[in-house]
């Protein structure tokens, strides 16, 4: 993994533009995507040759072929460098180095059976290409749940089996093969459209695991010797037709990760609301629920997945993450539904905004209805956020579904916001062969990430995020965490990453301060189990600052430049002048 590396580590900058709080996007999918490669459903993320670009898996065909386009900084910027066709459909892509070789491998799915069968297969990686032949195979009730459930650092796959019907974790190994071992304490099944994830929930920085079950949502904490189901059940809302993925996100910046679930109460979807779990009150608060457009009074909601097999399988309700205005809060961007005319979806912003009410987060969330470039963008059936150019700046990527056929539309945004940034990747720190020229491993589901910081006015500020958290039904998370920090130029104060590993002690963690502000930060912990020799490779992102004032340097210098040779031409022509008057001049001395 290399990001560029650009300044000085002791010269923080950001963006310093003028604040906007519009937000404003252009398509430019042509300048992406190859010709004809555009179309398809964007399935995953993930770096799977180990440079600063991210790749992007996507499904074509109706979900019956893979393909893994590599980015790069040519344009276009993605290129094909794998095609893989199945007999049955694909309904998950989950890539994860599974063996511990520091190859980054595929976990897929196939429905089967009126999607009451899940098939799991992986596709073992090699030298940053993967291999078609499909290998383990595991059959579930739902999809599964990766996590590195027993801390060796290789991820693990959670599921109901379709046997004995009951719950079990097959724990991977480097010998490329899944150990099978009953989980007892689960006395549920796992819903069918499950949201299970790694969320923090006794901040001591160590990943737990909230899987959505039937009955409750079960909490699993997080030892350091393992994981032990809590006893404290969290209720699923009630009096609901449809409950669909939640998202785990720090909404008001308090250091702890927040619960939140978008759910449907009528069968239409007509009477959307996302959900917000209130930990000290146990209990279900609403955190939006104004749907309505506001230029037409239309009522929108979110859109019912019914349609082929692949889109009823893999595709309901999800809220993806991502600081899009660079403010510090995620926002979430989701797709919606005309209750009026429906045939009219679209992708649309929800920007975390202060709450003016009393609740209890402090933040709501607000619809930005008409985002140039986003609402030009119709029957949109994916969103996610993504950072096409590397510059911390969150784009678009959508899939539309119009006529059977499938395409990928690539969105930039087009605005300039007063902020700045930081990119957080932390490997697996795993090393195969010769530890000396290995990349450490890959992406990692798990680590947790926390920065700490001061604003220009005092106030204290922490967020936390968790990589790769979730993995059910396409997520679409980037491989590592984005913090917009805002209007701060200042340091970071503090920077904490902790693995999910489990070898000497209960958390793995390390501290690092004063880290500049634009920066991309890839951590290497290794050995794993040895904090003090953990790596932090630091790559400065130069802003458009930068780029102007070098630009404004430069015509200055050329200004003076040619300012100094007039003034010398202006010199040496009045000096010519006086000279050829002495000589025309009359000595009378010489008389």
């Amino acid at each position: 993994m290399s990001w560029k590396a650009g300044l000085d580590e002791n010269q923080p900058f950001c963006n310093r533009f003028i604040s906007v709080t519009a937000l404003k996007f252009e398509e430019i999918t042509s300048e992406i995507f190859p010709l004809g490669e555009d179309i398809g459903i964007i399935a995953a993320f993930g770096h799977f040759n180990s440079d600063e670009y991210t790749d992007v898996v996507t499904l074509q065909q109706g979900g019956y072929k893979l393909q893994l386009l590599k980015g790069s900084e040519n344009r276009p910027y993605f290129q094909t460098s794998l095609n893989c066709s199945f007999a049955d459909i694909i309904t998950s892509v989950v890539p994860g180095d599974y063996n511990g070789d520091s190859q980054l491998d595929l976990l897929i799915t196939f429905s089967k059976s009126n999607n009451e069968r899940i098939d799991v297969m992986i596709l073992w990686g090699s030298n940053g290409s993967i291999d078609c032949k499909s290998d383990i195979s595991i059959s579930l009730l739902t999809q599964p749940f990766v996590v590195d459930f027993n801390g060796d650092m290789i991820p693990d796959i959670i599921g109901d089996d379709i046997d004995d019907q009951k719950r079990h974790v097959w724990i991977s190994s480097t010998d490329k093969k899944f150990h099978n071992h009953n989980l007892t304490a689960a006395t549920q099944k796992m819903r069918k459209t499950h949201s299970s994830g790694l969320i923090d929930l006794n901040n001591d920085m160590a990943p737990d695991i909230l899987i959505t079950g039937e009955a409750y949502i079960e909490s699993w904490i997080n030892t350091g010797k393992g994981f032990v189901l809590n006893q404290t059940k969290i209720p699923n809302p009630h009096n609901l037709k449809w409950q669909w993925q939640s998202t785990f996100v720090d909404m008001n910046l308090d250091g702890k990760m927040d619960h939140v679930m978008p759910i449907c109460k009528d069968n239409k979807c007509a009477e959307s609301e996302i959900l917000i779990w209130n930990e000290n009150q146990t209990k279900w608060e609403i955190l939006f629920a104004d749907f309505m457009n506001p230029n037409d009074q239309t009522v929108w909601g979110f859109k019912l997945p019914i349609g082929a097999a692949l889109v009823m399988a893999a595709l309901p309700v999800t809220l993806r993450a991502g600081d899009v205005d660079m403010d510090g809060y995620p926002d979430f961007i989701t797709v919606l539904q005309s209750k009026k005319v429906a045939t009219d979806v679209r992708a649309v912003i929800l920007r975390n905004i202060p709450c003016n009410n009393n609740c209890t987060s402090g933040r709501t969330l607000e619809i930005v209805w008409d985002v140039p470039g986003l609402k030009d963008i119709p029957n949109v059936q994916i969103a996610a956020f993504f950072d096409l150019f590397e510059d911390g700046t969150l784009d678009i990527l959508a899939t539309t579904n119009t006529k059977q056929e499938w395409k990928i539309h690539a969105l930039r945004n087009t605005e300039i916001f007063d902020s700045c940034f930081l990119k957080i990747l932390v490997l697996s720190g795993l090393c195969h062969h010769n530890c000396s020229v290995d990349t450490y491993g890959t992406n990692q589901p798990g680590p947790v990430v926390r920065y700490n910081m001061t604003t220009q006015d005092g106030k204290p500020l922490v967020s936390t995020s968790v990589q790769l958290s979730q993995s059910a039904h396409f997520p679409l998370q980037l491989p590592y965490s984005l913090f917009g920090l805002g209007q701060t130029p200042n340091f970071i104060d503090v920077l904490t990453v902790s693995i999910p590993a489990s070898f000497n002690k209960s958390v793995h963690k390390r501290e690092w301060v004063q880290i500049i502000p634009n920066s991309q930060i890839v951590i290497i912990p290794h050995p794993p189990n040895e904090e003090r020799k953990w790596v932090k490779r630091l790559f400065v992102t130069p802003s458009h600052l930068v780029f102007l004032t070098c630009i404004a340097l430069v015509g200055t210098c050329i200004f003076l430049c040619l300012l100094v040779a007039l003034l010398h031409w202006k010199e040496r022509r009045e000096d010519k002048k006086e000279k050829m008057q002495d000589a025309y001049r009359f000595h009378f001395d010489a008389m």
